[in-house]
Formats: structure tokens, C-alpha cells, sequence
């Protein structure tokens, strides 16, 4: 039993020094106290497409990378499809799946959102938004990742895009945020080419995100839109401003023309008529001579008017 002995010892010795190298190794991987309670949030990835109700048949990274379905949107860092949870269909009861996809750029993500709202393939609905990350165990616990090709957060998020469980699920300003809704006018874009494809065709937009902003939020998109329509009612504003400006001076110069004069002008005619040789108080005989009609007859309240008299034998004919 003694000749056994140091093999055991040797044998504890190398578990505990397993055992210690473990608990530093899980002590240096602990989350730095400012930031432990980010492990609880996840945060909001606008490069990053998030879609539930894709059916089994298509289930496939590789094909779902096609042209004819999510490869028409843009470029493609990553397609993830999580075939472990599926999720109840109630077309010929089959199940359906959902799945991660990671653009290059900001705004291929957002058209492939726009693109799929309201779509169904093969009975099923596909529902499509904004994704979610989050924190990387190395970024929390202060350390450096060693994955090249990890998806999580290696910095700090924006406050307005961290959710928490209880708020991913019950929050309606997050549906907001990762929904967006198409613009009015989203028909009224060509479409990207004329290639065949399964999924809806990506449309161009005029307005497009930047991927170089900082936070990346719907808000930002949307300010465009509201630039480009402050622009335009600015635009508006101006032309009506100048249609105004020349309504008045139409209206001037007919004011102008049917003998009505401005303000100055009023002025100037009194400042005038001070100095004429017109008697105060009476003003100048404005009378209209015709033949067989004396200055006496066209004066004398009695008779008809020239014009009167002018129709009267104009009827006669």
C-alpha cells in the first residue's frame, strides 16, 4: 500500500494544481465590477438582420448566401441559422427556423428589412428586424479577445439601443427601433436590377444611411428623411414666398394700371394738387362730346345719357 502512496500524492498534486489553474483562470475572467452589469443588456446591431418563419427546405447557410435570396441586399460577412429551437407553424404543421445575417454595410441591412416586410414564401411569414448583441466575456472582463471572427461587443454600446431581457420583451420602443417601417414612397424606387430572385427584389433609395455614423440608430435614418422634407418644405416655403412677392407686384402694376396709385404716389398727386390753379372744392368737368349733342344737353340732369341715347338707337336698328 506504502509503494502506492507518492503516486497518489502525485496524482492530488496534479489535480489541485488542475483545480488552481482553473479558479485563476475563471478569477481572471470575471467581469471588471464597472462593467458587470452589462452582461444583462444586449444591444442593437443595425448591420446585423435578424428573421424568423424561414422554412427547413431553405434552412441553409450556404443557399440562403445566394443571389436569389439574402445575397441580392448587399454583401455578406456572415449568415448563422439556428436550427436548434424551431418555431410553431401552422401551415401543414411545419416548423420554421430563424437566422442571423451580418451585412458589410448599415444600409443593406435596412433595404433587406424593407424588402421583406409583409413576405411570405411558401405559406409561411417571414418577419424580419434588427438584431441584437451581446457583451464579449473579453471586453468585459477587461481583457483582449482572441477570436478573430467573434460577433459580440468589443466596446460600449448606446445607452438608447441597450435593452435588458424583461425590456426586449415587453418594450414597445424597442419594437420600434428594430422595425422600422417602409417609407411612403417605397414603390415609387426602381429596383436594384432585373435579375430573377426568390426573395422580393431590393429596391434603390435616393436616401441612404450611412454606415459611418456613430450610433447607428433608426433615429439618424429617419433624420435624413426629415432633412431632405425640410429641405423640400424650405424649398416650398421659398417658392411660395416668391409666388407671394410676384401675386403683389401683379397686383401692383393692375392696381397701376386701373388707375389706382400707391401710397407715394397719393402723396405726391396732393403735394401737387396744393399748387394747382383748381379751386378748392371743386373738381374738373369730365364730359364726353358727340355729334348732334351740345355741351348744355350732355350737362342737363333732364336728358338721357350719351351712352342711353347711343343704345336706344343701336336697338332701333
Amino acid at each position: 500500500m506504502s509503494r502506492f502512496s507518492p503516486k497518489i500524492s502525485h496524482i492530488d498534486s496534479g489535480l489541485k494544481s488542475r483545480d488552481s489553474s482553473k479558479s485563476s483562470s475563471s478569477r481572471s475572467r470575471q467581469p471588471l465590477a464597472e462593467r458587470a452589469h452589462l452582461s444583462h443588456y444586449r444591444v442593437i446591431q443595425r448591420e446585423l438582420v435578424y428573421v424568423i418563419g424561414i422554412p427547413i427546405d431553405i434552412a441553409n447557410e450556404e443557399l440562403l448566401n445566394k443571389y436569389e435570396y439574402f445575397g441580392q441586399y448587399g454583401q455578406i460577412k456572415k449568415i448563422v441559422v439556428n436550427n436548434t429551437t424551431y418555431h410553431a407553424s401552422s401551415y401543414q404543421q411545419k416548423p420554421t427556423v430563424s437566422a442571423y445575417i451580418t451585412f458589410q454595410n448599415i444600409e443593406d441591412a435596412w433595404e433587406c428589412i424593407y424588402a421583406l416586410e409583409n413576405f411570405s414564401i411558401n405559406g409561411h411569414l417571414l418577419k424580419a428586424s434588427f438584431g441584437t448583441s451581446k457583451y464579449c466575456s473579453s471586453f468585459l472582463s477587461g481583457q483582449k479577445c482572441t477570436k478573430p471572427d467573434c460577433m459580440y461587443l468589443h466596446y460600449m454600446g448606446e445607452p438608447k439601443d441597450s435593452f435588458n431581457t424583461e425590456e426586449i420583451q415587453h418594450s414597445d420602443r424597442f419594437l420600434d427601433l428594430t422595425r422600422p417601417s417602409r417609407p411612403n414612397d417605397y414603390y415609387n424606387y426602381k429596383f436594384a436590377d432585373k435579375k430573377p430572385t426568390i426573395f422580393p427584389p431590393r429596391r434603390i433609395l435616393t436616401a441612404k444611411i450611412s454606415p459611418s455614423t456613430a450610433s447607428n440608430s433608426p433615429e439618424q435614418g429617419q433624420s435624413h428623411s426629415s432633412s431632405n422634407s425640410t429641405t423640400a418644405s424650405g424649398n416650398s416655403a421659398t417658392a411660395k414666398g416668391n409666388k407671394q412677392i410676384n401675386n403683389e407686384n401683379d397686383k401692383k402694376s393692375t392696381e397701376s394700371a386701373s388707375g389706382k396709385n400707391s401710397p407715394v404716389q397719393n402723396k405726391n398727386s396732393f403735394v401737387s394738387s396744393l399748387f394747382s390753379p383748381t379751386i378748392k372744392g371743386t373738381t374738373p368737368l369730365k364730359v364726353n362730346y358727340s355729334i348732334d349733342y351740345s355741351l348744355y344737353d350732355q350737362l342737363s340732369l333732364s336728358r338721357k345719357s350719351i351712352r342711353e341715347f347711343l343704345d336706344s338707337c343701336h336697338k332701333d336698328k
